[in-house]
């Protein structure tokens, strides 16, 4: 069957820390019209992580062998082709599908930044198949303060481009300055695996999916429903983010009922790859409290 799903093509492995790689094993997984690519690794309670834009499991290379040590983790590519348009409903059918198979029963669902906004929609259809909600960096609604316009509309488009059309080595060392101010999405923490993971990824994503999630994720407006969760539930953002996301993190923390709220240290909007051992620690000490 044909592949359906956003993948991200080889020769990022090169890029990668080598322990990130640790079990680190894709599967092909069959979905209506085709099939993603799946990973499963460790043992004990089932744990789903839910991709940020484009939809690339990877965003989870950094931090998935470390939280496998503790629980059965399980990411896919999200759904990149679709019986007519992009629709949030699609996407909430395949995360049931997936979880379904690889994750029944009772599972902590975590979602970064896009991916937080589809566990939000999971975890309200589904509350009987969500004991634990992690949202990092995700959003309730997309809102751009005033001040940040700038930034989401005209910076950010410009680095997107310098990425993806500078030669690699100039590309690279414009991600390294752009990190050491914490520019864009990167923090100092960024290292040469991170940038060049990364890189690997903004040369590669077709522009017509990234657009398609654009227009998904502006879609996106829980507020309303968001009073009704009655799961434990986690909010994680990076204490370099954006105003945007510093502003979205604390409105999820006030919309859902005893919401704990944390900062990652020093890290920006890539903190799952950038700080990875702080987020791994973090989900998994917070999981072990809702068991105590």
């Amino acid at each position: 069957m044909r592949s359906i799903a956003a993948r991200l093509e080889d020769g990022w492995q090169r890029a990668a820390d080598p322990a990130w790689l640790e079990g680190w094993q894709e599967r092909e997984f069959e979905l209506p019209g085709g099939h993603t690519r799946l990973v499963v690794m460790g043992e004990g309670p089932p744990l789903v992580l839910v991709p940020p834009l484009p939809g690339y499991k990877e965003a989870f290379v950094a931090c998935a062998y470390r939280l496998a040590r503790r629980f059965r983790v399980v990411t896919y590519d999200l759904r990149s082709r679709f019986d007519g348009r992009p629709r949030w409903e699609a996407l909430l059918d395949d995360l049931r599908r997936v979880a379904d198979a690889v994750a029944p029963g009772l599972a902590a669902i975590a979602g970064h930044s896009m991916g937080g906004a589809l566990a939000q929609r999971f975890a309200l259809a589904h509350p009987g198949r969500v004991g634990a909600l992690v949202l990092s960096s995700s959003f309730a609604r997309i809102a751009t303060p005033r001040s940040h316009w700038r930034a989401r509309y005209f910076e950010q488009p410009a680095v997107l481009a310098a990425l993806r059309f500078l030669p690699e080595p100039r590309a690279l060392a414009f991600a390294q300055r752009l990190a050491q101010r914490s520019g864009w999405v990167f923090d100092p923490r960024c290292d040469r695996h991170v940038l060049g993971l990364v890189h690997h990824s903004v040369r590669r994503v077709p522009v017509g999916l990234a657009l398609a999630r654009v227009r998904l994720a502006f879609d996106h407006d829980v507020r309303s429903d968001l009073p009704r969760l009655g799961c434990p539930a986690l909010v994680i953002v990076g204490e370099r983010e954006s105003e945007s996301f510093r502003g979205a993190a604390a409105e999820l923390a006030r919309l859902i009922p005893r919401a704990r709220l944390e900062v990652s240290p020093g890290a920006g909007h890539l903190h799952p790859l950038s700080n990875a051992e702080w987020f791994a620690a973090t989900i998994a000490g917070w999981l072990a409290e809702r068991k105590a």
